[in-house]
């Protein structure tokens, strides 16, 4: 008899019955062994895994929106800057040319100096002043923040 059935077999047919056993096991260690390597591709595979690739993606992205931001605000902060200093260029090469044309003349006197010298200060001043001008650092987020809920454990 069959010890794992209990089934009562003659002795032409218990040898029969345990082949059957033997091509089981076998399918059943063929079928560890199959598992064995899939885990083996999954461990080497690990950038491949979709889950870690999302991860990669909003790693990536969210790279992608800081850099971008921070080149808007820089191009924000050059701009004016560039445009004051053009302007003040401007203006003090107008006072020059004013200026020259005054002196070849001959025709200046007191109050035109003290006039003179309180524009180019003006025009110092101006240079040196910072623009009005604040960096704003929202407490808002333009990135999502992203969490790993792992839901089952394994065990057993």
């Amino acid at each position: 008899s069959c010890e794992g059935c209990s089934e009562k077999f003659c002795l032409t047919d218990l040898p029969k019955h345990h082949q059957e056993h033997v091509l089981e096991l076998e399918k059943i260690v063929t079928d560890c062994d199959t598992f064995q390597n899939n885990i083996s591709k999954q461990e080497k595979d690990l950038n491949h895994r979709s889950l870690v690739k999302q991860v990669n993606d909003w790693e990536r992205d969210s790279i992608m929106k800081i850099k971008q931001t921070a080149e808007d605000c820089r191009q924000k902060l050059i701009r004016p800057t560039d445009d004051n200093i053009a302007e003040i260029k401007k203006k003090l090469n107008q006072f020059i040319t004013d200026l020259r044309k005054i002196r070849d003349d001959d025709d200046f006197h007191e109050i035109h100096l003290n006039k003179w010298r309180l524009l180019l200060e003006e025009l110092k001043k101006k240079l040196k002043q910072p623009l009005n001008v604040a960096i704003l650092e929202e407490p808002t987020s333009f990135i999502n923040k992203i969490s790993i809920i792992i839901k089952a454990s394994f065990s057993g």
